[in-house]
């Protein structure tokens, strides 16, 4: 199979791709907002709080560079738009929801 085929053939996958992308950040973005404020491992101290809080927002800013780097390089532009914008607005949409149930 030639480079090009494989190339074109990434290309036509980007609606399909979009949406699983889409799905998966959203499930990352709540785990690690809940890995952030202590809901994972029960942190006992201030230290282990913000070991957690360290930790989460690591891996959350490695995986949404990555995710968009890797996205444009590939040339998917819907699967770069859903990748961000699921990651950016899943924390705004559990805080909202949140402060609506309290």
């Amino acid at each position: 199979m030639s480079v090009l085929r494989v190339w074109k053939r990434v290309r036509r996958s980007d609606r399909s791709v979009a949406l699983f992308v889409m799905a998966a950040n959203a499930l990352v973005g709540g785990i690690l907002l809940w890995l952030a404020i202590g809901g994972i491992g029960n942190p006992a101290t201030r230290e282990e709080e913000s070991a957690a809080q360290e930790l989460a927002l690591r891996i959350y800013g490695w995986w949404l560079v990555g995710g968009a780097v890797l996205f444009a390089a590939l040339g998917l532009p819907r699967t770069l738009i859903g990748h961000l914008a699921a990651l950016l607005l899943t924390p705004v949409v559990i805080f909202v929801g949140l402060t609506l149930l309290v």
